[in-house]
């Protein structure tokens, strides 16, 4: 375990490190698995953690957004799912406002559940934050301290909450919901968890996240003492964890979570 989890730190901070240089922002002409077009700090992120994972020889079967599914090693007992650069948009065209970054979970098994989570890391680079899972609880890489995701968020029409609003389904999702809890966009996945993570947020949510993503928002938010459930309400971590499906997701404080839950099912 505490090898995987510096494994995982490393990756962060081979991430960290690139990002400080040449801004790469051109296309590349690529289509990835996603049907997105990639640009070039998608791809140089994606080889760099590609030739880690190699180097280390990690018992591992990998995912990540720009090439799918990869495996290399002949006895692979693990899963590695990441998305090298989460918000992509964000850093193309944000000018350093918007939040992007990178997002890693290491999974046991080849065919796991998502409770099958072993740890998981994130990155926002335009604050410089970083957070590691390590199985237990979630940790500020930056000072250490554990983090606690806050339970005593009030009902409230001011209270924010993040939700993914790049798809239409999103809208008519969460359309019960403005005026009776705050609902914010700020263009990325790593951007709704930094705020979960740092509370100034009560929560989040996504109708279709995608599998590269998932298991780090899981593990972070879960690690820090909040929930993450379906459209069910039932705990995520019960489903499997399949690359070519995304998952409706609501993760955060259980009073704010299972208020919008209750909400959205109104419809």
């Amino acid at each position: 375990m505490n090898n995987l989890v510096k494994e995982v730190k490393n990756l962060l901070q081979i991430a960290k490190n690139t990002l400080k240089g040449k801004k790469l922002i051109e296309k590349t002409g690529k289509i990835n698995v996603k049907g997105d077009v990639t640009i070039g700090m998608d791809v140089r992120i994606e080889e760099l953690f590609l030739n880690y994972i190699k180097k280390q020889n990690l018992p591992a079967t990998i995912f990540s957004e720009e090439i799918g599914a990869v495996r290399f090693h002949e006895k692979p007992k693990l899963t590695i799912a990441f998305d090298p650069l989460d918000g992509s948009t964000n850093y193309r065209v944000g000018n350093e406002l918007l939040p992007y970054g990178v997002l890693i979970a290491v999974y046991k098994g080849v065919k796991p559940r998502l409770k099958d989570i072993i740890c998981a890391g994130a990155l926002e680079n335009t604050k410089g934050f970083m957070w590691i899972y390590d199985g237990k609880q979630t940790k500020n890489l930056i000072n250490n301290k554990v983090i606690r995701i806050k339970n005593d968020w009030e009902i409230h029409k001011s209270t924010p909450v993040y939700f993914d609003l790049y798809y239409k389904k999103a809208f008519d999702t969460f359309s019960t919901l403005p005026e009776k809890v705050h609902v914010r966009w700020n263009g990325s996945t790593i951007s709704s968890l930094m705020y979960v993570l740092s509370n100034t947020a009560a929560g989040m949510g996504s109708v279709c996240m995608r599998a590269e993503e998932i298991g780090a928002v899981y593990g972070l938010i879960r690690g820090a003492g909040g929930i993450v459930v379906n459209a069910d309400g039932t705990d995520l971590g019960e489903e499997e964890f399949d690359p070519k499906r995304t998952y409706f997701i609501l993760g955060g404080c259980e009073k704010i979570v299972r208020f919008c839950l209750k909400e959205i099912n109104k419809l």
